[in-house]
């Protein structure tokens, strides 16, 4: 039996080699040594066992051992989730040290046990309410297995709820901030060698644990607007509004067949407080949706678009109407913090839209236009433009005169438009734009490959059809004749 655990940990040290080994030879020796694991004789997983492994050196023999351990446990106190297992349980610590130091393209392999632990230390977190202790953990674990982040699995939406409910935004943010490329849906099945055992893609780790059938659930059009609706949350409790506008047009942009979900609804509702808190209007809806959709919308979230109304219009009475009528709306879907909000902005855009008509003005004339709102007072009105100013939102300055600190004035440059971002900013918006640009190009270049539609594969298709106007090897780019096609060449000639 001794025997067979140095079986286990040799070849597993076997895998630290990674360099000097070919992919075949890799893949082949780490499906070896899991299906040895798999089939082992659990007196071989011994808490011992446990003691002496590195997660780093010996990823698979301590994952299984730790589950093992976790079975044990379960079944000793006849408990789905028992007190070993919670935070500051005995297996407690072992599970985080794994997470944050395994191997991912180990893991990759084993990936029904790896999100097994995963679901196991989300569970034991959430109930022992110390989601903040497993938010970090699971963060560095998402981010080891695949540092693109370019896969979407069932993990991201559980991940970003336990960031909401733990009050953790920015350890969302590394997750947050990369742009998913690819979501798979289980319905190809994986490919597999000859002896049966998934093979790795190239594409990254969550390739294959979201392809391979029974580790990853069937994602649904449920997770994705989860997903979206919970990063857009987070991005509004940490004020980044602009983001969060463009997450929750993702949601309520989602195709649907006949009808919405709940959770477009909710989206739809902040999506029109969040425009007010960013635009100081009503923004325009996505083309994309569908008139009837727009329909179901405006029914539903009535009292939104009529607080929207009032604030669009400037009416600072019926805005605070419409908020006492609609309290027990705002309640229930779990927004009076963004409709509180909306009072401040609605002083801040006051202000804006009197900056956009002179060039100087006293604090004394803004309390007068604005007597109604909660700038009754120049101090007030002091606080909040040196806020505006200091944050970047309006180019002014405020002057008072030295001998009469009462009296300040409020002189504007030449240009009376506000400004929202300096020169970093728009600077560090390029740089994100165009690494946007480049992991779209790249897409669409490999989609083009999978369905053959390059330049290669349309002029073969020409030369198979036997179609007139093709060029052979002496020619340009391989031009094709468009009256093949049926293009009226005039016609092009008319429009160039």
């Amino acid at each position: 039996m001794a025997e067979s655990v140095e079986h286990i940990i040799s070849l597993s040290s076997h895998l630290c080699s990674q360099d000097l080994l070919s992919e075949n030879d890799y893949q082949c020796r780490v499906q070896e040594l899991i299906a040895i694991l798999r089939r082992s004789s659990h007196s071989l997983l011994s808490d011992s066992v446990l003691t002496d492994l590195s997660p780093h050196e010996h990823t698979l023999p301590y994952l299984f051992v730790l589950l093992y351990q976790i079975d044990l446990a379960r079944s000793r106190t006849r408990s789905a989730l028992p007190d070993d297992i919670k935070p500051g349980g005995r297996l407690w610590f072992p599970a985080v040290q794994f997470l944050g130091d395994f191997k991912g393209p180990q893991v990759r392999f084993a990936g029904h046990e790896w999100r097994q632990l995963v679901n196991i230390i989300l569970d034991a977190a959430e109930c022992d309410s110390k989601a903040v202790l497993a938010v970090r953990v699971l963060s560095d674990a998402i981010m080891r297995l695949d540092q693109n982040v370019c896969e979407f699995s069932s993990l991201h939406a559980r991940f970003l709820r336990l960031c909401l409910l733990s009050q953790s935004y920015s350890y969302a943010l590394p997750v947050l901030d990369r742009h998913i490329s690819s979501i798979h849906t289980n319905l190809e099945q994986p490919s597999r060698g000859g002896n049966g055992y998934l093979l790795a893609s190239n594409s990254g780790a969550n390739d294959c644990i979201a392809e391979a059938p029974g580790i990853s659930p069937r994602l649904t059009h449920k997770d994705v607007a989860q997903y979206y609706l919970y990063g857009a949350m987070i991005y509004m409790a940490l004020k980044e509004w602009d983001k969060a506008l463009h997450w929750l047009s993702v949601v309520i942009s989602l195709p649907v067949v006949n009808s919405v979900s709940k959770i477009m609804i909710e989206a739809f509702k902040k999506w029109v407080l969040v425009g007010l808190l960013r635009h100081g209007k009503l923004v325009t809806a996505p083309k994309i949706i569908s008139s009837h959709v727009m329909k179901i919308y405006q029914a539903v979230a009535r009292p939104y678009l009529s607080l929207a109304d009032a604030f669009e219009k400037s009416d600072e009475q019926r805005l605070r109407t419409e908020a006492d009528l609609g309290k027990s709306v705002w309640c229930a879907d779990l927004n009076s913090g963004l409709v509180r909000q909306l009072f401040q902005a609605y002083d801040m855009f006051l202000v804006l839209k009197l900056c956009r008509v002179f060039s100087a003005l006293t604090t004394k004339d803004i309390a007068g236009r604005a007597a109604s709102s909660g700038l009754d007072s120049p101090a007030k009105i002091e606080n909040l433009i040196a806020f505006l100013v200091m944050s970047g939102v309006l180019d002014a300055r405020l002057l008072q005169k030295p001998c009469d600190r009462s009296f300040s004035m409020l002189r504007l440059p030449k240009s009376t438009q506000p400004h929202y971002c300096n020169r970093s900013k728009m600077r560090v918006g390029l740089v994100t734009k165009s690494h946007a640009l480049k992991v779209l190009t790249y897409n669409s270049e490999e989609c083009n490959n999978e369905l053959k539609v390059g330049r290669e594969n349309i002029d073969l298709v020409v030369r198979c059809q036997g179609w007139s106007g093709v060029t052979g090897k002496g020619s340009s780019k391989g031009s094709i004749d468009h009256a093949a096609f049926g293009v009226d060449e005039d016609m092009m000639g008319d429009l160039s």
